[in-house]
């Protein structure tokens, strides 16, 4: 354990020291389209990388990474990201976009650990990060300064236990955390410790006082419906995608539509649609307009697209292994990456899906998140 430790920082010190690749490729210079889709993923002949790609299907990031990665938080000017480990984790990289280079590494403290996901604040000067206090058996939220090389400020409590997605509301001051309800512990790393007594729940937390404005917990016969990801749309509408961890024969909603102040709703799929998605949900995101979202199903093979206003199913798309979810260029419109490899385009309007080059000479197993890195896309 402590020998890969000492690997791990080894590998982290070159990335901030600047002895990695640059971090934008020469495609990018070429200015051919400012959105930036990033995610992570493995490759065949070994090892985890963070990969970049522009609207035109340009490779334009290839970079190592010193374990396997999950998800980016984008500062809302979209001209730096941070990209944290999977859980639990102990590294998270920050993507200096101007500077075409990866900047700075750096961990969390040693008795907590990042759990896949964080957020920036409006101005871009404070970032907030799902983190495991895992002695305790609880949730916190890490603050760093984004303008102080991300030293952590201190922390607030996600009022639940396994936060995993974190949100940014519109009125830039509450926080959205799902708490998956899932205890964990860095000794027994994917270990899930106490299915018995999980009670997941969805938290709006002020971010400057800590205080907790609303909980909203699945009880019950859904106590074991893990609320997982979460994205924002228009009017705050906040999109909810889930994850079972009952008996396989059971049928139960996925995917919930909410705003703060009110209740969780959970949302009806047709029964053929709700038995392939296979109880688990990967990815949510809302389109451009902030009024249409999807959700991935990748144990399921499918990409369900729902109305973000009433919560109405719209449709399905047959894809292989799919999990990471970004907005397209138009209204309906969304990129979806395979775990199996491939990143494919997918509109509403058109009910089909088709390939999306992105110009990698080695195929990616792309991991379960794809984030697109340019200011439009921050807060729909």
């Amino acid at each position: 354990m402590r020998s890969t430790a000492i690997d791990r920082r080894h590998a982290l010190r070159l990335l901030a020291g600047g002895l990695a690749t640059p971090f934008w490729g020469a495609a990018a210079g070429a200015g051919k389209g400012r959105v930036r889709y990033l995610s992570a993923g493995a490759v065949a002949a070994g090892g985890y990388r963070v990969s970049g790609f522009s609207e035109f299907g340009e490779a334009l990031l290839d970079d190592a990474l010193p374990g396997r990665g999950h998800a980016f938080a984008v500062r809302p000017d979209g001209r730096l990201a941070v990209h944290f480990a999977r859980r639990p984790g102990e590294f998270a990289l920050v993507l200096d976009i101007d500077r075409s280079a990866v900047s700075q590494a750096f961990e969390p403290p040693g008795h907590r650990r990042f759990q896949g996901h964080g957020t920036f604040e409006p101005s871009g000067q404070l970032l907030y990060a799902t983190e495991n206090d895992f002695d305790a058996g609880r949730g916190v939220v890490g603050i760093y300064d984004a303008r102080n090389d991300f030293k952590r400020l201190g922390e607030l409590p996600s009022r639940g236990v396994g936060p995993h997605d974190i949100r940014m509301l519109p009125d830039g001051r509450t926080l959205a955390v799902a708490n998956g309800g899932i205890h964990t512990h860095p000794d027994y790393p994917r270990a899930k410790l106490n299915l018995p007594a999980m009670e997941p729940s969805l938290c709006f937390i002020d971010r400057e006082t800590g205080d907790l404005h609303q909980q909203m917990r699945l009880g019950g016969d859904l106590r074991l419906l893990s609320i997982r990801h979460l994205a924002v749309g228009r009017e705050g509408r906040v999109a909810v995608a889930m994850q079972y961890e009952g008996p396989r024969g059971d049928r139960v909603p996925l995917v919930a539509l909410c705003r703060a102040g009110g209740p969780l709703r959970l949302l009806e799929a047709p029964p053929a649609v709700l038995r392939a998605m296979k109880q688990y949900c990967g990815d949510v995101c809302f389109d451009r307009t902030g009024r249409t979202f999807a959700v991935s199903a990748p144990r399921g093979n499918l990409v369900t697209i729902w109305d973000g206003t009433d919560g109405r199913f719209l449709h399905s798309s047959p894809l292989a292994d799919c999990c990471g979810l970004a907005p397209g260029k138009g209204t309906g419109e969304f990129l979806v990456s395979s775990g199996q490899g491939g990143v494919f385009a997918l509109d509403l309007g058109a009910r089909g899906v088709r390939p999306f080059p992105t110009g990698f000479p080695e195929a990616r197993r792309w991991d379960n998140h794809l984030t697109v890195a340019d200011p439009v896309s921050q807060g729909a």
